[in-house]
């Protein structure tokens, strides 16, 4: 079960970073509009996409919250490589954006591990 939901956080994450890399520098922009619409959509997206991947992919109640931390830790790997090599990575966000971008990538790793707690909980969906 461990490889799958690396496999699955991996690809979740890598379709992230190159979402962010073709179109961040139109959305992820400097000032309060687009870096704080970003934590405001973002995270909660990434909330709802575990929880459906969760409830889709038929993974047992007891088993959610694991796979949804397992499906982080991917994230947070390709995360380090992002943060440290953010100009090359994307070259067309604003580099004063690095730490914001981030503070942003932590928040949507929370709330990937949040879904898979939130999804073992509920008794009923």
């Amino acid at each position: 079960m461990i490889a799958r939901w690396m496999i699955v956080g991996f690809v979740l994450w890598i379709i992230v970073a190159v979402t962010f890399r073709f179109v961040g520098g139109e959305v992820f922009l400097p000032g309060q509009d687009g870096v704080t619409w970003m934590f405001m959509i973002l995270p909660v997206s990434m909330l709802v996409i575990t929880y459906l991947l969760l409830i889709v992919l038929k993974v047992e109640q007891t088993d959610r919250a694991e796979a949804a931390s397992i499906m982080a830790v991917p994230g947070l790997l390709i995360g380090i490589y992002q943060i440290n090599s953010f100009r090359v990575v994307f070259p067309d966000i604003d580099p004063s954006l690095a730490s914001s971008f981030a503070s942003l990538m932590y928040a949507c790793y929370a709330a990937v591990i949040i879904a898979g707690l939130v999804a073992s909980r509920l008794t009923r969906v």
